[in-house]
């Protein structure tokens, strides 16, 4: 996560601070230390609720899975115009569609927290365009 972190502020899509590299290590040293910090409070907050927390990573998780199915069939099957329909359309819709309705079945509170964090991505995202005064692309 913090090397995540490290590239999106070398990108300037988050604040350089985090993008700073120990000079001995050449590690990620203020990413790595927010992660850690992240997580200590996040364990904290939810030290009692060990399921919510769960839920909440496991929403994450499938939500960027089914970010990953959908750019795998827009770069090869529509970009490229990939002509093998199997392996670039049906197999990552096949998952798509496992991932959606697994999304669908989960516990209600972790998708209204999921949709509030997305939503809070939004707003910085938003926010970051705002102030760039540049278009931002959502992918490469």
């Amino acid at each position: 996560m913090s090397r995540i972190l490290f590239a999106m502020a070398r990108d300037g899509k988050l604040p350089a601070v985090l993008a700073k590299i120990h000079p001995r290590y050449q590690t990620p040293y203020v990413s790595t230390l927010a992660v850690a910090v992240v997580s200590l409070v996040v364990g904290l907050i939810f030290a009692d609720r060990i399921d919510d927390l769960a839920r909440v990573v496991n929403f994450g998780a499938l939500t960027g899975f089914v970010l990953l199915h959908l750019s795998v069939i827009n770069h090869y099957f529509v970009r490229e115009r990939s002509g093998e329909w199997i392996k670039h359309l049906l197999f990552p819709l096949a998952g798509l569609l496992i991932i959606v309705y697994v999304l669908y079945e989960m516990d209600r509170s972790a998708k209204i927290i999921g949709a509030c964090w997305i939503a809070i991505g939004g707003i910085y995202y938003l926010a970051l365009g705002r102030k760039s005064k540049k278009p931002l692309a959502l992918g490469p």
